[in-house]
């Protein structure tokens, strides 16, 4: 593959975008991990939600944790 010249502002452009998608590559990775830690966290911890809603004309029932 031939070696082709570059000026520095070029040099300069292609570091840029390089920087540029390692950060966005971390940010999406440093995303997933939390979206999947929290949905772990969710399933042990937290009750399951009702199968189906069912509407009623009664106030709502107050539910302490």
């Amino acid at each position: 593959m031939p070696r082709i010249k570059t000026t520095k502002t070029v040099r300069f452009a292609l570091w840029a975008l390089r920087i540029y998608l390692l950060i966005l590559l971390a940010l999406i990775g440093i995303k997933f991990v939390r979206v999947f830690s929290g949905s772990q966290k969710q399933g042990r911890d937290a009750p399951s939600p009702p199968a189906k809603a069912i509407k009623t004309n009664q106030a709502p029932v107050e539910t302490k944790p």
